[in-house]
């Protein structure tokens, strides 16, 4: 079976501000042990209504910003970032978004398989599912990361796409299921509760990592992990006595000279990779972080590149 090439993005007027909805099936979509229905991701106006329904299948729900509500059965219950919400067949369903933060949330609906043998675990998850105490609870386990790497998934069709999916619904689900019914956390060998900081700071630094040059507002680096921002820099601050801020502009400084000494890239190019408008504006922006223009950088502190190399990094000067 190939990857599901319903993958849409709308943009909807009124109430529904933005919706990337992937899937919305007469007939749900085989991933081993569960069956998909609709998964996506939609983002609410202002006073945004959901109205009252009938699930069809179980459905997981995650805040990722604002605040809102759902109400199962008539029974209400204010959402807030970082919120995961359950629901399953039968139940009425209705909800709606905060008129000063409206809420975003990714949902995904599913049926368990039902040719599933008597003892798989899935059916324990099911069982507890359809008993929950309550819909609601705190993610603990980033439950946002699975539910961010299916849409990707679901986005195109590439090798091991489909492994890859069923891979993240499952995680999805066993994420919900240790959020609700467990009390198990993850941790590092050794660490505890009060190295929380410093764990947050940790993946913090690796997200910079692997994205230092898609960063274009340091808020996205807070709200990858849910916090805010003036909270996020101050962990940063007193774990790693940088502000967070200053951390970023030195490493996409120091990955621009990096640039410079490979030799393989003419100082335009440089500038076109840092993500800057244009030549001047890098070169202005260099100047005031080392003292010198790019060009007389590479000749007082870089061994100049032989060849070609060594007529591109200099084509201008500045």
């Amino acid at each position: 079976m190939s990857v599901p090439q319903g993958a849409k993005m709308t943009s909807i007027p009124g109430k529904r501000r933005f919706q990337f909805d992937c899937l919305h099936l007469p007939e749900p979509m085989h991933y081993g042990p569960l069956l998909l229905q609709q998964i996506g991701d939609l983002s609410c106006d202002a006073n945004f209504v959901l109205s009252n329904h009938q699930q069809v299948c179980y459905e997981i729900s995650y805040v990722v910003s604002g605040k809102g509500w759902f109400a199962t059965d008539d029974h209400r219950f204010d959402l807030e970032q970082g919120d995961i919400y359950i629901g399953k067949p039968g139940e009425y369903h209705q909800g709606g978004s905060d008129p000063d933060e409206p809420f975003r949330y990714l949902y995904l609906g599913f049926h368990f398989n039902p040719s599933l043998p008597a003892d798989h675990p899935f059916l324990d998850i099911k069982k507890r599912m359809d008993n929950k105490a309550t819909p609601r609870c705190r993610d603990r386990l980033d439950i946002r990361t699975p539910f961010v790497n299916v849409l990707k998934e679901m986005c195109g069709t590439n090798r091991f796409s489909e492994s890859m999916i069923q891979m993240y619904l499952e995680q999805i689900l066993i994420l919900t299921y240790r959020n609700f019914f467990s009390d198990w956390d993850a941790k590092y060998p050794g660490e505890g509760g009060e190295n929380a900081a410093k764990r947050a700071v940790y993946a913090a630094i690796h997200y910079i990592d692997d994205r230092l040059l898609q960063i274009e507002d340091l808020k996205e680096i807070s709200d990858a992990f849910g916090y805010s921002l003036s909270y996020l820099s101050h962990l940063f601050s007193r774990e790693t006595g940088d502000c967070l801020r200053d951390y970023v502009v030195k490493k996409k400084w120091r990955k621009a000279v990096e640039l410079m000494k490979t030799g393989e890239y003419s100082i335009t190019e440089i500038a076109a990779i840092m993500r800057y408008d244009s030549i001047h504006t890098f070169s202005r922006a260099f100047r005031k972080a080392f003292g010198y223009s790019p060009t007389q950088y590479i000749r007082e502190h870089l061994k100049p590149p032989s060849g070609a190399g060594a007529a591109r990094s200099n084509n201008a000067v500045f």
